[in-house]
């Protein structure tokens, strides 16, 4: 199994396991400070919203794109981040509920300004992060939506394997199985 195969080689990268490269596991795509600025302005230029939040300490803005962006995965986030000193671009697809959105896209700035693109864990830690700031009212919902949007992206990452790899499959693997526990309560 694919995700097992990164378990090993994630936790170990100087191994090899069934004969791939521990180089071979990179993780995701970092952006320069040029596709960061171009796709802002792409977004911008599109019209599409720009939503500034505030939670708790934290102050982001995300843009509400449209579901046709990426047909293939519903709903979507997006997330184009490289060097913290490079700013970042996050978005969301206009088929989220708009209450939902603020804490879905808080999980993306989390993961990938505070705590770290290359980070092990980093995934499930922000997930911890993100559902420690969504008001109760909504929880349950929340969490079932986040549930579905994990085994989506689980799905469609696996096909993709030039863009998602092992390390990645695994991290959102391990947020999902969190979900569930979440849901069992």
């Amino acid at each position: 199994m694919v995700v097992e195969h990164a378990r090993k080689s994630c936790a170990h990268p100087r191994t090899k396991v069934h004969g791939v490269r521990a180089e071979d596991f990179r993780h995701m795509k970092s952006f320069t400070k040029e596709e960061i600025e171009g796709t802002r302005a792409y977004f911008s230029n599109s019209g599409f919203p720009e939503v500034p939040v505030k939670l708790g300490s934290r102050t982001f803005a995300y843009f509400v794109l449209p579901q046709s962006l990426e047909p293939k995965l519903a709903p979507f986030v997006f997330r184009c981040t490289g060097k913290p000193e490079d700013g970042y671009v996050l978005g969301i697809a206009d088929t989220v509920k708009e209450e939902h959105r603020p804490y879905a896209i808080a999980h993306e700035f989390i993961e990938f300004t505070e705590i770290g693109i290359n980070r092990p864990n980093r995934c499930s830690a922000a997930l911890l992060e993100e559902l420690s700031l969504v008001p109760d009212s909504i929880k349950k919902d929340y969490i079932g939506a986040r549930t579905t949007f994990f085994e989506n992206l689980i799905r469609y990452c696996e096909q993709k394997p030039e863009q998602y790899t092992p390390c990645d499959l695994q991290e959102f693997s391990a947020s999902l199985l969190a979900l569930r526990k979440a849901i069992k309560g």
